[in-house]
């Protein structure tokens, strides 16, 4: 913090350390520093998986940090430099499973999942959140627990993705990917799913 009580900034920061003789790091570098010591998903299962989309393999993670297993649904060759369309999803059962109209979840599934059938490579990430996985009215999950302990990402590291095009219709700022390695080169909006 500032003398005056506000949030130092890098300059400040920068400041403060020559001035008391210390190191400052970055919580990017936090983030590789742990992914060369720690890994906290584990790949353990694979599965050829035949949809409607055409074939995907269906690659079933779990975790040290809680009992749900988690689901990437992967389509077509992903080495190579070109970015990889990615969707990140997390779990609502009323609207992946009931078809809710209270939320688009279940059409954001078969949307994201026809485009990357249609790219002929990508990845749908499903991420099965603690709790029942409802979402509020508006569509928001209750709970943003994957993307805040870095499952999502670490997924996609395991999957030996370095540069994404994330599916997604509400585009925002993602933080902490880059500490994987991992570099959004666009956001993409998942269209509409349409029925052939």
């Amino acid at each position: 913090m500032n003398d005056d009580g506000t949030m130092a900034r890098v300059p400040q920061l920068i400041e403060f350390c020559k001035k008391h003789s210390l190191l400052m790091t970055s919580v990017a570098e936090l983030i590789r520093y742990r992914m060369l010591h720690e890994r906290y998903i584990h790949r353990r299962s694979e599965n050829p998986l035949q949809t409607q989309f055409g074939a995907f393999r269906a690659i079933w993670y779990s975790s040290d940090i809680e009992p749900e297993r988690h689901l990437a649904l992967v389509r077509g060759d992903l080495s190579g430099t070109d970015p990889v369309l990615v969707r990140m999803h997390s779990h609502c059962l009323y609207g992946d499973v009931f078809g809710s109209t209270n939320c688009e979840c279940q059409a954001m599934i078969r949307g994201s999942l026809q485009q990357i059938a249609e790219a002929g490579r990508g990845v749908l990430v499903y991420l099965h959140q603690n709790g029942p996985g409802l979402r509020h009215e508006s569509g928001a999950p209750q709970t943003h627990l994957q993307h805040e302990n870095g499952i999502g990402a670490q997924i996609l590291s395991d999957l030996g993705l370095h540069s994404i095009r994330l599916l997604t219709n509400n585009p925002r700022k993602v933080v902490a990917l880059e500490g994987f390695g991992i570099q959004i080169e666009a956001q993409v909006p998942v269209h509409e799913f349409v029925s052939k």
